[in-house]
């Protein structure tokens, strides 16, 4: 590409700039990966000029649009593959050393053991508070749903909500979980 072709074309990039940023924010689906895919497209035109390493045959631009858009989506592919290169065998086989603390044998145990510890404590619960419980914690219920379902007041809700936390709490002392139970939760009021 010769310096004229390069100087043209970037003037054009200048005087388009927005509208084929947005076309390609459209093909590339990403405003940043866009804007950087468009900013390298700048730096190659004005690399390529002076260094004369692209095209050589001379040849003329028809659609100095669609030959920079072309030029800036190729770039944004090529950007892409190089960010999502996929595992080398010497990393699968790192991965598949890897110990699963989850199925370590003593964690089983001790969740199974912290399963039962809560059941039993369910059951010394009264019947509305537990079920006020199961519905917030288990099932993900909001506070007024679970006050329409029972007929009683969101107050009320919370209140036995507070009530069977803190009850968890006193009976399950060596069960983390139960320890560190929030009343509010990171559900939505």
């Amino acid at each position: 590409m010769n310096e004229g072709m390069a100087s043209t074309l970037r003037a054009r990039m200048v005087a388009r700039y927005v509208e084929l940023r947005g076309k390609l924010e459209r093909i590339v689906g990403s405003r940043d990966d866009a804007a950087d895919a468009m900013q390298e497209t700048w730096l190659r035109l004005s690399t390529t000029s002076s260094t004369g390493s692209a095209t050589s045959d001379g040849g003329t631009v028809n659609n100095a649009d669609a030959y920079l858009l072309r030029m800036a989506a190729n770039i944004a592919t090529d950007q892409y593959r190089q960010n999502n290169v996929l595992l080398v065998h010497g990393e699968i086989d790192e991965l598949v050393h890897i110990v699963d603390e989850v199925s370590d044998p003593e964690r089983i145990a001790s969740a199974r053991s912290d399963v039962r510890a809560l059941s039993q404590v369910l059951g010394r619960m009264p019947a509305r508070r537990r079920a006020i419980l199961v519905a917030a914690r288990v099932e993900g219920q909001l506070n007024d749903e679970i006050a329409r379902r029972f007929d009683v007041s969101l107050s009320t809700v919370e209140k036995e909500l507070r009530a069977a936390l803190e009850f968890c709490k006193q009976h399950l002392p060596d069960v983390e979980a139960a320890q560190r139970g929030r009343f509010a939760g990171p559900r939505q009021y």
